[in-house]
């Protein structure tokens, strides 16, 4: 987050942010951060995998994206 800060001058915060990704390790790197993921089983994860993993929200893919703007609400 702080080389992000310092890469744009619009003001932000760790509930402004959301992480996309599809394996267990963008899970933690967002949960570590403090920010929201979601988790997307397009790759070889499984939703449950994903889930486990600390997701805010999972998706199977990406043709539904009401859990997203649900999110970004």
């Amino acid at each position: 987050m702080t080389r992000t800060r310092h890469a744009t001058t619009t003001p932000f915060t760790e509930a402004d942010v959301l992480l996309i990704g599809d394996t267990p390790a963008d899970v933690a790197a967002g949960r570590a951060a403090g920010v929201r993921v979601l988790g997307v089983a397009t790759g070889r994860t499984t939703t449950a995998e994903l889930d486990k993993a600390g997701a805010t929200a999972v998706i199977a893919g990406l043709e539904d994206l009401r859990p997203l703007h649900a999110l970004l609400r």
